[in-house]
């Protein structure tokens, strides 16, 4: 199966957190759990909940082995300094006030 087929089963777009994945998948499980299946659609059911199953772990797979870069391509190449790139992409909500410029040396 591959990632955009498991994307589809599960409804999802091209970009997920982890949070929306789970939640996705419980949608999924309980809109085709063969508990819940009318009488006479179980096999119809239970084939689409062993796809939502597979689309589930399939994406659960690829995140627990997705390799992150750890640099920051762009930043190198700009020159940027360390303060400003770690400001512009973190300086934000619990780490601080908001969005803060670097700190400029006085001469």
């Amino acid at each position: 199966m591959t990632l955009k087929e498991a994307r589809e089963i599960l409804g999802l777009g091209e970009t997920a957190t982890r949070q929306e994945i789970k939640a996705a998948y419980r949608r999924q499980a309980r809109r085709w759990h063969p508990d819940r299946a009318p009488s006479g659609e179980e096999a119809r059911f239970r084939t689409r909940m062993q796809e939502v199953n597979a689309a589930y772990q399939r994406l659960k797979d690829f995140m627990e082995n997705f390799r992150y870069p750890l640099d920051d391509v762009r930043a190198a190449d700009s020159q940027e300094d360390i303060e400003s790139w770690w400001a512009s992409r973190f300086a934000t909500g619990v780490w601080g006030a908001g969005a803060k410029s670097p700190r400029k040396e006085e001469d």
